[in-house]
């Protein structure tokens, strides 16, 4: 009896024995991590699989932190500065892809030696794929929207109101004519200044005026006086027959129309300067350094400028006579450029598009890729 008791447990040892599954080899490899850097590998495990994960470390005291998970989202172990594993053991409850991911944030790098084996459920399970694939996930929605859609045009009437030029013109100003001692040397202070105001300009919505240049004459004595008489007179015989915005010789040397002046050949000269401000005209008094912006020396003398169209300037005098005291006569003559607009009132049209809404659906398709298992 002890003998027939004896052969049937040997018996069924064997048939477990044959009947025992051993772990397959996944897989072996060795992982090196750099500061930072996270590294994934992904292996499919059939139903009732058991992972067998060994890990140790060749280079470095541990790794920051291992997860493995059952994709997409099933953790199934999670270790924080790991040393070393030995045949730790993961049961899959159903097949599936398995992402094993390595994280480190040291400096140094990080070397570990992993090897992956899984123990099927049966002998007959041997040869599953572990390789995974790309699937493609397409999602179809329907989004409703409107759009507009052209119809045809309206023509609008209206008015439009547009600023235009009615006319523009030249104006002659007579800004300054006077006659001023300077005093010898020795009779007297022989410096001495006069004041001239530039016209001052108009702005308004239909009325625009611009200073477009001003001449100037600086003449001593009778001698100039009869000299400017004497351009007068050519420019009256020049007007006669054509039609003309000035009426004096400094008008047409303003604007262009003439560039050379008859001057004395005789009488007495006169140092002048133009000076843009009171403090420096104050300085040329006292007989100190002093700032100027033109300068000349005779018995009479012209030119044109087109600065400071606006504002105030100053005209200084110098006699170096010793004896003879002089008489300086100065005339300023400014042109001024006038604009006139109006409100011009304009019939007109405008074609403007007609719409209507259109309420449409259309079809939307989202797709998404996952891993999923070779077989």
């Amino acid at each position: 009896m002890r003998h027939y008791h004896l052969s049937c447990i040997l018996f069924f040892f064997k048939i477990n024995v044959l009947l025992a599954v051993n772990p397959v080899d996944v897989t072996s490899l060795s992982i090196k991590l750099s500061f930072q850097q996270t590294i994934d590998h992904y292996y499919s495990f059939d139903e009732g699989d058991e992972i067998i994960f060994n890990l140790e470390m060749i280079k470095g005291r541990h790794i920051k932190s291992i997860e493995i998970t059952a994709l997409p989202s099933n953790i199934l172990l999670s270790e924080f500065k790991t040393k070393k594993l030995v045949n730790q053991r993961i049961k899959v409850k159903k097949k599936c892809v398995v992402r094993f991911r390595f994280y480190s944030s040291s400096i140094t790098k990080r070397v570990c030696r992993v090897k992956i084996q899984r123990i099927p459920s049966d002998a007959s399970k041997n040869n599953f794929n572990t390789d995974w694939k790309w699937k493609v996930i397409r999602d179809t929605t329907y989004v409703n929207y409107s759009e507009d859609s052209l119809t045809g045009y309206t023509t609008i009437h209206f008015k439009e109101k547009k600023r235009e030029l009615k006319g523009e013109k030249l104006e002659e100003i007579l800004v300054f004519d006077k006659s001023q001692k300077v005093h010898s040397c020795f009779k007297g202070n022989n410096r001495t200044y006069l004041k001239v105001g530039l016209p001052r300009l108009t702005n308004t919505e239909f009325r625009e005026e611009r200073l477009v240049s001003w001449a100037y004459w600086v003449g001593v004595g009778e001698e100039s006086q009869n000299a400017y008489q004497d351009n007068l007179k050519s420019i009256k015989n020049v007007t006669k027959s054509v039609a003309s915005y000035y009426t004096t010789p400094l008008g047409a040397l303003a604007i262009g129309e003439i560039t050379n002046l008859i001057l004395p050949n005789i009488g007495e000269d006169v140092q002048y300067y133009f000076i843009r401000d009171y403090e420096n005209t104050q300085l040329f008094l006292n007989e100190k350094q002093f700032l100027q912006f033109d300068m000349g020396k005779g018995r009479a003398a012209y030119g044109r400028s087109d600065r400071f169209p606006e504002g105030d300037f100053y005209i200084a005098l110098s006699n170096d006579n010793k004896i003879t005291p002089i008489n300086v006569n100065v005339k300023v003559i400014a042109m001024k450029q006038i604009q006139l607009y109006e409100d011009v009132v304009y019939n007109r049209e405008r074609k403007e598009p007609q719409y209507v809404t259109l309420y449409k659906t259309r079809m939307k398709i989202n797709e998404t890729k996952i891993r999923i298992p070779v077989e």
